[in-house]
């Protein structure tokens, strides 16, 4: 009798121990062919098996090191925080899958901290992450999203009248629903369908359809949406070189890391054309500054937006959108703001440079003096009917 009763009561104080729970709820989930709840935040360098391992005592005290387990608090320890953390789009299988993730590591975290044993255990020196804290930041999704719309969706404006599903009902009737790849007011899910088209090329991403088309390279009912080599080009490179060394997992250390821009534009629907150009030839890469003009008249030193582009075939004319310079309110959201917000009417000056190199950057532009200007005295309408047509015989020389 007593026999027995040892024999019934094992299997519960087992079940109950840090070991089994680690080893009969942790370990499928480390071999589980499901994403784990990491991927809904990070694209490289984060996995719950490169902190979860199959040794639940290492494990315990390597995450104890790593002052993700709170021994006093269990419930609050970190690993939990950073599992329950949710992003703005999860689907429902992530999400049963962090519920299964909380249950079973809370369940075992909750046994760990109670077990003496475990607690004795000497913290190890850490050398458990593939890549350094600055790389894993670099590549969570939420970063790498406030970089597209930085960059790429910051110039969709050039895009939208053919691309996005609230403007190009004549498109899709004429060439079907590939046309639509935006998806209005949603930078990640458009970035998510560009993938899906293959519009992004993360083996050669420089050759990618979504920049070859803009820049004419490939047939493109559109024609040319910015010039090669120059600012809106260089930041879409930038994107889709970055991108796809995060997907790949090239990159090893944050010394890999590209540098950004200090100075982000959004596209407007401001269109402008200069024409009556001489002296210039085909494909000069030139660029208009806008700055504000005071109450006082004095022209505001800091400059509002920025267009480039490069002088026609024949060498007689120019044509461009304004870009806005740091919009910050619309900068990390992707959001619809009224451009009569961010670019109020009143009166501005245009300033027109020749730049010779089309890599020189916009801080390096702006610092450039400028060869004519042109007083406007009410800013136009966006729309490409309502684009500002203007003569360069009415630009007057810098100085007079």
């Amino acid at each position: 009798m007593g026999l027995g009763l040892i024999l019934w009561l094992t299997p519960s104080i087992y079940a109950d121990s840090p070991v089994e729970i680690y080893q009969r709820r942790v370990i499928p989930l480390l071999q589980s062919s499901k994403a784990s709840s990491c991927s809904d935040c990070h694209l490289q360098g984060v996995k719950l098996d490169d902190f979860l391992s199959s040794d639940p005592k290492a494990t315990f005290a390597l995450l104890r090191a790593r002052g993700w387990i709170d021994i006093d608090n269990p419930d609050q320890s970190k690993l939990l925080q950073f599992i329950a953390k949710k992003p703005d789009h999860s689907d429902d299988l992530m999400d049963q899958v962090r519920s299964s993730e909380l249950k079973a590591i809370g369940d075992w975290i909750r046994a760990s901290v109670r077990d003496p044993g475990l607690l004795d255990t000497p913290l190890p020196e850490l050398k458990d992450l593939k890549l350094d804290e600055s790389l894993i930041r670099h590549a969570r999704k939420d970063r790498v999203l406030n970089r597209f719309v930085e960059t790429v969706w910051s110039q969709f404006e050039r895009c939208a009248n053919c691309h996005s599903p609230d403007r190009n009902a004549k498109q899709v009737e004429k060439n079907g629903e590939r046309m639509s790849w935006i998806v209005p007011n949603s930078p990640g899910d458009t970035l998510q369908l560009l993938e899906d088209r293959d519009l992004i090329h993360f083996n050669k991403p420089s050759e990618s359809t979504l920049r070859t088309k803009s820049l004419g390279r490939d047939d493109h009912g559109g024609g040319i949406k910015f010039p090669v080599d120059g600012q809106t080009d260089r930041e879409w490179v930038g994107f889709l070189e970055d991108y796809a060394a995060i997907k790949k997992e090239r990159y090893a250390n944050s010394s890999d890391i590209p540098k950004n821009a200090s100075i982000r534009t959004w596209r407007t629907g401001h269109h402008l054309r200069i024409k009556d150009l001489r002296n210039l030839s085909s494909g000069q890469y030139c660029v208009v500054v806008l700055y504000a003009v005071n109450a006082d008249g004095e022209v505001d030193k800091n400059a509002v937006a920025i267009s480039e582009g490069r002088v026609s075939k024949d060498g007689t004319s120019w044509g461009s959108s304004l870009m806005l310079i740091e919009p910050s309110r619309m900068r990390h959201t992707g959001a619809s703001v009224a451009w009569s917000e961010l670019l109020p009417d009143g009166k501005y000056e245009l300033q027109w440079l020749v730049v010779e190199d089309s890599t020189t950057s916009i801080e390096e532009i702006l610092a450039m003096k400028s060869v004519a200007r042109f007083d406007i005295d009410s800013l136009w309408d966006p729309g490409h009917s309502s684009a500002k047509s203007i003569s360069f015989d009415a630009f007057q020389p810098i100085g007079k």
